[in-house]
């Protein structure tokens, strides 16, 4: 029997294992593995609304065994790839030994990391945007943020910090992100009798002239046309060397 095996349970692996299915649903002697960290694919370009609460946790997740019904799902994290010998080594599971699946092809789709090259200071003060635990701490965060500040009276500095949210970078992630956690803060600070609507400050951080520079220069000024309105602060041009004071900021991979 031929095996596969593919490392990722993102959207290259499932759509590889996805395809793979399809393409070898009639013949036998084919067997299909994928290696993801987490039992379920996350839908990404939603993560943003799990911040706001616009959409539930089920409809940004899908568990693997349903989306890949041929497929053997192995919920580890792969330690190191041995191509002389065609094997993967995942790491133990309840049972201290090492998991070891053989293989005649492999697929090589682990995502991406967050990139903080050239971006000092992030790493150490800012919180990540990439998965769905990301999403859930930066929404327990923001609301932790505004309770302080509802309660705290002694410190106006403390207090200014509390109620800044900065988000760097300005492409689709970071943009989308900003616009849901502008409105989610605002939504829910009018709960809050201590805190004054206009005392609240969400800013995107850019280092380019212009947000968006995926798309057309009237797109993305039309766009940032729509965040300042809505009340987002817009820092363009800016590099690691000017940031605005903040208690804490969130970054969107790239």
């Amino acid at each position: 029997m031929k095996r596969i095996v593919i490392v990722g349970g993102g959207f290259g692996g499932v759509y590889a294992a996805r395809a793979l299915e399809r393409q070898l649903r009639c013949l036998e002697d084919w067997a299909i593995s994928l290696f993801s960290r987490e039992n379920y694919f996350v839908f990404q370009p939603m993560l943003p609304e799990v911040i706001s609460g616009t959409v539930g946790l089920t409809d940004v997740v899908s568990p693997l065994r349903r989306l890949l019904r041929r497929t053997h799902v192995h919920v580890r994290d792969v330690e190191s790839i041995d191509v002389c010998n065609q094997t993967v080594t995942a790491a133990p599971g309840f049972r201290q030994r090492p998991h070891v699946v053989e293989y005649d092809h492999l697929v090589l789709a682990p995502g991406t990391v967050t990139d903080f090259r050239g971006l000092a200071g992030l790493p150490e003060h800012a919180l990540p945007f990439k998965n769905l635990a990301d999403a859930l701490e930066l929404r327990s965060h923001v609301i932790r943020a505004l309770e302080e500040a509802d309660i705290e009276g002694d410190d106006p500095e403390l207090r200014q910090q509390l109620l800044t949210f900065v988000v760097a970078g300005g492409g689709f992630s970071g943009v989308e992100v900003v616009a849901e956690l502008n409105d989610f803060v605002r939504d829910v600070a009018r709960l809050y009798r201590r805190i004054d609507p206009h005392e609240i400050r969400v800013v995107l951080v850019h280092a380019q002239d212009r947000i968006l520079p995926e798309v057309s220069p009237k797109l993305g000024a039309f766009a940032a046309k729509i965040l300042r309105r809505r009340g987002v602060e817009l820092a363009l041009g800016s590099g690691s060397r000017r940031r605005p004071a903040n208690r804490r900021s969130w970054t969107t991979g790239r």
